[in-house]
């Protein structure tokens, strides 16, 4: 799929933000093009996390704006937009899927919600999203009856159901072995080749982000903001910035 290099999918304008007066990032600016694979990375405690909250509307910012195409993005906690809201599919770091419910239930939930559509057709988009990751056979099955990465894959199922314009992933790898993990760095490079999906990672797992990130960016937890943006290759070979040759150097043999 190639990448539309001119069109920004979501806008970050100058952003802080942080917790109960304490700035964790501060003047955070950047554009994820459409159809690109983005990676947001860094350190523990650098900020990936409050970055994460406030592009998909969780945390208001302390100042600076955030856009989707031309359109603000308000906290879902003021004034949910179900319109933007509707782009995005989020996979977060925990899966976050409903323990009573099956996987395929898990997976209708947003459809029942959001649309009109029949029993009939939900079922039928349910198997569809399942069959994409490799979880049909375990349709009837409670997310406690998975392993971690099938859980993660089942998510990811829930995230795609309303055939989102923008996948969030928080943490993907976490908890994962790295065979697993690269299954699932592989399963989101065939989403984003095959729909045209862009895609935002949220991650420390250097390993994922050189094998499916188009561009990245690194915070740093003392700057608190972005201190390098770029294809993550170039980041490694090309930069003369000590704090970015030494978190190379410190996640990659």
């Amino acid at each position: 799929m190639t990448k539309n290099h001119s069109i920004p999918a979501i806008s970050v304008r100058n952003v802080s933000a942080g917790y109960v007066g304490e700035i964790v990032i501060r003047d955070v600016s950047l554009e994820v093009v459409k159809g690109e694979v983005f990676a947001v990375m860094g350190r523990s405690g650098c900020g990936k996390t409050t970055l994460f909250r406030a592009m998909v509307g969780l945390l208001r910012p302390f100042s600076g704006e955030i856009y989707y195409g031309d359109e603000k993005m308000q906290p879902i906690s003021e004034r949910p937009q179900l319109h933007i809201l509707r782009k995005l599919g989020v996979l977060f770091q925990s899966g976050a899927l409903f323990s009573s419910m099956t996987v395929a239930e898990n997976v209708a939930l947003p459809l029942r919600q959001f649309t009109p559509l029949p029993q009939s057709v939900i079922e039928e988009l349910v198997c569809l999203k399942l069959e994409l990751v490799g979880l049909l056979d375990s349709a009837r099955k409670l997310p406690v009856e998975l392993s971690g990465g099938m859980q993660k894959r089942a998510a990811l199922a829930r995230a795609m159901a309303l055939d989102p314009e923008i996948l969030f992933f928080d943490e993907p790898s976490a908890g994962l072995d790295p065979l697993t993990s690269a299954e699932l760095d592989e399963t989101i490079l065939s989403i984003n080749s095959s729909m045209g999906t862009t895609i935002v990672v949220i991650t420390h797992e250097l390993r994922s982000v050189f094998t499916v990130a188009d561009r990245a960016i690194l915070l740093d937890p003392s700057e608190k903001t972005i201190i390098a943006e770029g294809p993550p290759e170039e980041l490694r070979k090309n930069t003369s910035d000590p704090r970015i040759r030494d978190f190379f150097r410190g996640h990659v043999d």
